[in-house]
């Protein structure tokens, strides 16, 4: 972009060919765009760009939840920047011609608070219960930790539950679905969130 200030072209704006100008603060501007934009189209570029379409469209699908599981972030990056690079690299079936997301692979939440340990998860009448041990006596795990748990099922609902992890040997959490059915769940995850907001664990895939 250049400014123009020539008192001969006085205020400027529109567009003519590849060229917009405009007036600013008192000033003329000038953009040029290229006649022929690059946009390489390569089978390795082409994959790519699928894989982030599909991951935003999970971002998305999940409504910003992962927001609260990417909280330290590198300079200059969103949650959304956090979750799609780290997937990119992870949540893909690597056995696969064409981008499948493992599900199983997913991180919803990344950091240093250790994982919570899932010691049996369940579909029944009240929705999905997990039961699992708060790991009290951890570096970094306090007992009032914040446990997200959520699932996303096949007709795009959401399931979300909080709880303070506790101090007890063993805690349960239930995402309250009345009849819910097994087939129904795309994918389940839990991960803790400290009580001042700065810090996460990598979330687990919970298998229901």
């Amino acid at each position: 972009m250049s400014r123009s200030q020539n008192p001969v072209t006085g205020p400027m704006s529109g567009s003519y060919g590849n060229i917009t100008t405009l007036r600013y603060a008192g000033k003329n501007f000038i953009r040029a765009k290229p006649f022929e934009p690059n946009d390489p189209k390569t089978p390795k570029q082409l994959l790519h760009r699928e894989k982030f379409s599909m991951l935003a469209d999970i971002y998305t699908a999940f409504g910003g939840i992962t927001d609260t599981g990417f909280l330290q972030l590198k300079k200059g990056m969103t949650g959304y920047n956090m979750f799609i690079s780290t997937n990119l690299k992870l949540a893909f079936d690597k056995t696969s011609k064409v981008p499948v997301i493992d599900y199983s692979r997913l991180l919803v939440s990344k950091g240093a608070i250790p994982r919570v340990s899932v010691l049996e998860s369940s579909v029944g009448a009240e929705g999905i219960t997990i039961r699992y041990e708060p790991n009290i006596g951890l570096p970094k795990v306090s007992d009032t930790d914040e446990l997200t748990a959520f699932a996303w099922l096949k007709n795009m609902k959401l399931l979300i539950e909080k709880q303070t992890r506790g101090n007890e040997e063993t805690g349960t959490l239930v995402l309250n679905c009345p009849d819910l059915n097994v087939e129904d769940v795309v994918c389940c995850y839990l991960f803790a969130r400290s009580a001042d907001g700065k810090m996460s664990s990598n979330s687990i895939y919970v298998q229901v």
